[in-house]
């Protein structure tokens, strides 16, 4: 006997699915502030409370609320109102490889002035 999903079983599965694949994104996903050091070695300044504007939605928010991947091969920081890219960082031999074209603008305060 065979057993043929009915559409709310298919639904229900997809549901699952999507749920599982959302904790999964969430457990691998953590605030900027996981890599305020690195930000700071490259920014020579605290970052975590840097504002800046998505270049996507327009969202304006500190650094510290973008969320961060670091599994991968370098950092990506993304925005926490829409989920667009707004910087990468890579370390390579050579160089820091910094893409922040996903900022609209990160403001960075003058010290000394």
């Amino acid at each position: 006997m065979s057993h043929h999903e009915t559409d709310a079983e298919r639904r229900m599965n997809s549901d699952m699915a999507d749920d599982m694949a959302d904790d999964m994104a969430g457990s691998l996903t953590l605030d900027a502030n996981a890599v305020a050091g690195r930000m700071r070695e490259l920014f020579g300044i605290e970052m975590t409370a840097v504002p800046s504007a998505c270049a996507h939605c327009g969202n304006v928010a500190e650094m510290g609320t973008l969320n961060a991947f670091t599994r991968g091969p370098g950092v990506v920081l993304r925005c926490s109102a829409c989920s667009g890219v707004v910087m990468r960082i890579v370390e390579t031999p050579d160089a820091t490889l910094l893409d922040a074209r996903g900022a609209a603008y990160i403001r960075l305060p003058r010290t000394g002035a």
